[in-house]
């Protein structure tokens, strides 16, 4: 029988906001962050910053917002976007499971399996053997997500914060794997369009907390 992805009997709840770079991921999350905290009756820092590493460990019982993993890969030096390398790769998914792993209670996070795995099939799609071997790493963490809201391209133009890409067809391209990478692994996931306020209303209801 196959595993569900939204089970009541799971006590921790797992939100990624998945899309390409540039959509919106991160105002949203921290919007979503602060409203849910705010209904639990939580206060105090958990984790907002990018800067910031060790945040998303703070606190107890409220949602936490897992650090980029791409960004703490850039802030310690490795080629990023379209430059990124293997040891980049490698780097970014095993700080992805170091977090998600060490960090079993409710959280939300911009950044997750999805879109890492779509960004190695767009880099290193000539190599297979690494592609199988990345998507065994990541399929366990996929399956443990309980929502997955998905923001696509075209809304926003995309802003320049120095870290990001800027060429719109990387920004697409990124945006068909994550498409079909939810479509392939059979994800549920939400599409969600409009305005900040709108997307961040739709979500809301999605979640139900």
């Amino acid at each position: 029988m196959k595993k569900s992805f939204f089970c009541s009997t799971i006590l921790s709840m797992r939100i990624v906001v998945t899309g390409s770079h540039g959509v919106g991921k991160t105002t949203l999350c921290k919007l979503i962050q602060e409203e849910l905290n705010m209904r639990m009756g939580v206060t105090g820092s958990h984790g907002t910053g990018k800067t910031t590493v060790s945040k998303y460990l703070a606190g107890k019982g409220g949602y936490h917002y897992l650090p980029e993993a791409p960004f703490q890969a850039f802030q310690s030096g490795f080629a990023m976007n379209e430059g990124s390398g293997l040891d980049t790769e490698i780097w970014i998914f095993g700080k992805q499971a170091e977090m998600e792993k060490r960090h079993e209670d409710n959280w939300i996070a911009d950044k997750c399996f999805i879109d890492l795995l779509a960004y190695a099939r767009y880099l290193f799609r000539e190599d297979s053997h690494l592609l199988h071997v990345l998507e065994r790493v990541a399929r366990p963490y996929i399956e443990r997500y309980q929502h997955v809201i998905y923001l696509p391209t075209g809304e926003f133009p995309i802003e320049d914060d120095g870290f990001r890409s800027l060429d719109p067809e990387f920004q697409q391209a990124i945006d068909g794997e994550i498409v079909a990478i939810m479509e392939e692994m059979r994800i549920p996931f939400t599409r969600v369009t409009g305005s900040v306020p709108e997307r961040f209303e739709k979500i809301m209801a999605v979640i139900g907390r």
